[in-house]
């Protein structure tokens, strides 16, 4: 009987710490503002339109249709690669960026087509066509690619390949109608329902650091420098020299089709090849893909380094500098006497100008493409390879896929 009287003191003292712990550490704890306010013992209201504050509860929501989730945190961004055309535009920098979302596969034919359809149905022919991929892109004066310029977008044997002859502008607009969409469904079911933040074009930093999947001082969104599995089979889809696109036959083999290096001459399926360790598909060849950045060479030296991200061109001139000619930390493409664009003009970019043309964007309308493509040699698939075309412009080797912030909890 003595000895279970000396342990009551410290099996009471472990039932006081369990039922303590759950009030101070939990996650839930951290992010329930509760039934009433702490700060003024005011009671929340319990249903909308009752007397007081009403707090609508949040559960974490699932990842958006198509999206996977990235997990943010600091990386070294920038080329790992030789600057073979002296360019220095991608100069190492260690930065940090914040927890995401990214699409699983660059955006297929089909899904653009279904998106098509329905700006067609609600807002009519002219904004339709507006939006049309341009199919001319595969056209070549000395080059038989007519079949392509035919096929590619509008036959269903090309339903899942990935849309190109899109520009930015029609990138963005298909992810402004994706969240319109996507929420909608959401206040159908529910008109209480918390909606999903704006799906958009990624970040330069969120695309970089999505590809690399955690290998940071990697070239490929994998580990090692070859561009082969283990069975000898090519990891992408890229061209391997002046005229190989594919390679010959019976040499190595693809992931699905025995016979041909990487089974593919133009853009492969969205799913044709290994998903990197994010889950993310393609994030080397296949198509390059828009991103949300302005282009400018010293981008890594001038943006934060936290989310770091260019809207506009301009930088300020150095104030030690005298000559009013030369401007050091002024970028390429940026010329000071070229018409600026106004914030409003910036903030209004996705939609059309009168007339059906698409706003001009002045000295900011270069914008960064990352990824390489079918067309590309292997320099231009690393992680760090940074380009860009303007905003206006549509190639058959430039496609997109979307991104969604991460709200509250980062992980």
């Amino acid at each position: 009987m003595r000895m279970k009287v000396r342990w009551m003191p410290a099996l009471l003292g472990m039932l006081a710490v369990l039922l303590v712990l759950p009030a101070c550490g939990g996650k839930g704890d951290l992010e329930d503002p509760g039934s009433t306010s702490r700060l003024t013992g005011l009671k929340f209201a319990r249903k909308s339109g009752g007397e007081g504050f009403y707090v609508k509860r949040y559960r974490e929501m699932p990842p958006g249709p198509g999206l996977v989730f990235i997990e943010g945190g600091t990386f070294h961004m920038g080329g790992t690669e030789k600057d073979l055309d002296y360019e220095q535009n991608a100069r190492v920098r260690q930065v940090t960026v914040a927890s995401f979302y990214m699409d699983e596969t660059e955006v297929p034919n089909v899904e653009y087509k279904q998106f098509l359809f329905y700006v067609q149905k609600d807002s009519g022919d002219q904004k339709a066509q507006l939006l049309y991929p341009d199919t001319n892109v595969w056209f070549r004066e000395m080059a038989y690619n007519d079949p392509y310029v035919r096929y590619y977008f509008q036959h269903e044997g090309y339903h899942m390949y990935p849309v190109v002859g899109v520009n930015w502008h029609q990138a963005r607009e298909f992810a402004a109608w994706r969240t319109a969409i996507v929420n909608k469904q959401l206040l159908e079911r529910d008109p209480e329902a918390i909606l999903y933040p704006d799906y958009r074009l990624p970040t330069e930093a969120e695309w970089e650091y999505a590809a690399r999947a955690g290998y940071e001082q990697e070239l490929y969104p994998w580990e090692g420098r070859s561009l082969r599995d283990m069975k000898g089979r090519f990891r992408t889809n890229f061209k391997r020299g002046r005229g190989d696109y594919a390679g010959r036959s019976n040499k190595g083999g693809s992931l699905l089709y025995e016979g041909l290096n990487d089974a593919y001459m133009i853009p492969a399926p969205v799913k044709a090849f290994y998903p990197n360790d994010f889950g993310l598909y393609n994030m080397a060849g296949n198509v390059a893909e828009w991103t949300e950045d302005t282009y400018r060479v010293l981008t890594y030296e001038d943006a934060e380094d936290l989310n770091p991200h260019r809207r506009r061109g301009k930088v300020e001139k150095d104030p030690l500098q005298d000559d009013d000619t030369y401007y050091p930390k002024t970028s390429l493409l940026y010329s000071p006497k070229a018409a600026a664009v106004s914030e409003g003009d910036q903030q209004q970019d996705q939609q059309p100008a009168a007339g059906g043309t698409w706003p001009d964007l002045g000295p900011d309308a270069a914008k960064v493409y990352r990824g390489g493509s079918w067309a590309d040699i292997a320099y231009y698939v690393t992680c760090g390879a940074r380009r860009y075309l303007h905003a206006d412009s549509s190639t058959a080797t430039v496609g997109f896929r979307c991104a969604m912030v991460r709200v509250g909890r980062p992980f």
